[in-house]
């Protein structure tokens, strides 16, 4: 293989790397909180209605597959709507504030 393919070659895998890791960094891994109590998202963004399907291709669980859903649509709460726990709403919550613990503070 010619020099310049070789390169080619690294620089495109370098790359392809790079995008992966800003893609994976965007969603992030933070997990998705899991609730069947409404008041939990009474002040959060509805984003999307969801629904877990047993399939083929797909084993998991019922709750795993709204977790996933829920992440790839921006979320990060899954109300689930139903007994079964096949269906749910996804929301955006905002984070609760960093705070230091109390009677932590310098004098």
């Amino acid at each position: 293989m010619p020099r310049f393919s070789r390169f080619s070659v690294y620089a495109l895998s370098a790359a392809s790397l790079a995008a992966l890791a800003g893609c994976a960094s965007q969603q992030g891994f933070a997990p998705i909180a899991v609730t069947r109590s409404e008041s939990a998202v009474a002040s959060c963004q509805k984003v999307a209605d969801l629904e877990a399907r047993a399939g083929t291709f797909d084993q998991t669980d019922a709750e795993l597959q709204l977790q996933r859903e829920a992440r790839e649509k921006g979320a990060n709460t899954v109300l689930v709507s139903d007994a079964d726990g096949t269906k749910g709403v996804a929301y955006r919550c905002a984070q609760p504030a960093v705070t230091s613990p109390s009677g932590s503070g310098t004098h």
